[in-house]
């Protein structure tokens, strides 16, 4: 196994941009970095427009960008900035949190990060403010960020999904089965069961998906905007599942998981214990709900684990999984601070499954792929896009030797 090096950028003296209408804001950034050896304000603007021209004279590392502003918002200017000169943008807002929908838009516009202004309120202490704030501009600006494509994701938000062209509905009553088209649905007309012509109440239960593969996804701060930049582009239908385990607020999960299924083409749920997981679903979990796997014949149910010594929730999900799919199991870690996966990563080795960690350049919090890359072996290395297509070539059948095979010199 030849070493793999993270891309970390040189240490240098960080530039710093910020777009934000409020001067007391902006007074209130310049006097907690004031003492920073390591980050250099080099302009301020008060609307959008400004921002933009002096993002031109001024080519700052990381820019500080209000998300309301007057004259040009804050989405506007990320748009811009996104389309034709990309730079890592923070958002802040005062008026969302992290963790809202509005958050997410922006992450999925192109913002590597974003803060609500109530988090960076001085009751937190200055010194630990200062820490975490030189700490998340850091990690931005050492990320390389990517040309937007010209053309959207190919994938339709959920309420657009393609429905097959037939659907199977049982009458309550007799229990005849009644195959119904998908284009009767939804039209206005009577759906009646053709045994007993009692009236459907349009229960549709769609044919089961088999597990035939599982990705298993870890990831933290930073996480989410990987996901959004992986999953939308994934076909409506892909037969790979999909478990992420996100180190993130349960509160904040559970809304992640209903907008990511907003913009994607395959179906998102925020998996919870004692559900079945099917085919081609991507299933969202909360680290601390300490999920497992168990198998009954040719059904998968999530079951609520024990937490372990010196195991971590991802540890335990790969720990579960591994001993069931054995090399029909692919591991991707993506951003996040924890140092978590890397005992489950040697079991998923073990058994011959195939792991993948996202490269540090795409990466904002890089502790959990550091932590795999030292500890354990793995097979490859990948950028966003790799991830898309080791997903999507998993799905075609291809076990964990055809992917090392075609993925050797990487």
């Amino acid at each position: 196994m030849k070493t793999h090096t993270l891309n970390y950028s040189a240490d240098k003296r960080i530039r710093l941009l910020i777009v934000d209408d409020s001067e007391l804001f902006r007074k209130f950034i310049g006097e907690l970095l004031a003492e920073s050896t390591v980050i250099s304000i080099v302009g301020e603007a008060e609307n959008g427009r400004d921002g933009l021209t002096m993002l031109e004279s001024t080519n700052p590392d990381v820019v500080l960008l209000d998300m309301e502003m007057p004259v040009m918002d804050g989405m506007s200017v990320l748009r811009r900035v996104m389309d034709h000169d990309p730079v890592p943008v923070v958002m802040v807002s005062g008026l969302s949190r992290e963790g809202s929908a509005r958050s997410f838009d922006a992450l999925k516009q192109g913002a590597v990060d974003f803060i609500g202004k109530d988090a960076l309120h001085p009751r937190k202490g200055i010194g630990l403010l200062r820490k975490e704030l030189l700490y998340r501009l850091l990690c931005a600006s050492r990320l390389q960020i990517q040309k937007r494509p010209m053309e959207p994701y190919q994938a339709k938000a959920a309420a657009d999904r393609q429905p097959p062209g037939e659907r199977i509905v049982f009458c309550e009553d007799c229990g005849a089965r009644n195959v119904i088209d998908a284009d009767k649905r939804g039209n206005g007309q009577e759906l009646r069961c053709i045994e007993c012509g009692d009236l459907l109440d349009g229960v549709v239960i769609t044919r089961y998906r088999r597990v035939t593969s599982v990705g298993v996804i870890g990831a933290g701060h930073g996480g989410t905007a990987n996901l959004l930049n992986i999953v939308p582009q994934l076909p409506v239908d892909c037969p790979t599942t999909l478990i992420a385990v996100l180190h993130q607020p349960a509160s904040h999960i559970d809304l992640f998981a209903r907008y990511l299924d907003s913009v994607s083409s395959v179906k998102v749920i925020r998996l919870t214990a004692g559900m079945n997981i099917e085919g081609g679903n991507c299933y969202i979990a909360a680290a601390q709900d300490t999920f497992c796997m168990v198998s009954h014949s040719t059904n998968f149910t999530i079951r609520k684990g024990s937490p372990e010594a010196g195991h971590g929730p991802f540890d335990l999900m790969l720990g579960s999984l591994s001993t069931v799919m054995k090399n029909r199991l692919f591991v991707l870690t993506l951003s996040g601070q924890q140092l978590d996966g890397d005992k489950g990563v040697k079991l998923v080795k073990r058994n011959e499954g195939y792991v993948a960690v996202l490269n540090a350049a795409g990466c904002l919090c890089k502790e959990l792929g550091e932590n795999i890359l030292k500890k354990s072996d793995i097979d490859r290395i990948v950028t966003e896009q790799d991830c898309v297509d080791l997903i999507c070539r998993f799905q075609d059948g291809a076990g964990s030797s055809q992917l090392n095979a075609t993925s050797s010199g990487t």
